[in-house]
């Protein structure tokens, strides 16, 4: 790893001091994305597999098949689209 340093002559040798790294933008911005496209991922598809699997437990537990797993993967259904819309609304009022 390559450090450069700053240093100042004015009356004398005053010394050297480490100089900031510039940070990259872009590479900034395409983790900050990628990251946005796992986290939408995840919110969209754990509430509706997880309704598909306890309708399907409720199915085979009360014998009433398709109606638990109907109800778990609507219900999964509304659950990720109302935490898509938050973390959408989440980018928009941070960009401006």
């Amino acid at each position: 790893m390559v450090e450069q340093y700053d240093i100042t002559l004015n009356t004398g040798f005053r010394g050297a001091k480490n100089r900031p790294k510039r940070r990259n933008k872009e590479s900034d911005n395409a983790w900050y994305y990628l990251g946005l496209a796992g986290q939408i991922g995840y919110i969209v598809a754990i509430p509706i597999a997880g309704g598909a699997i306890l309708g399907s437990l409720v199915d085979h537990r009360f014998g009433i098949y398709p109606k638990g797993s109907l109800i778990g993967i609507v219900t999964g259904f509304v659950i990720s689209t109302a935490g898509f819309v938050h973390v959408i609304r989440e980018i928009i009022q941070k960009r401006k």
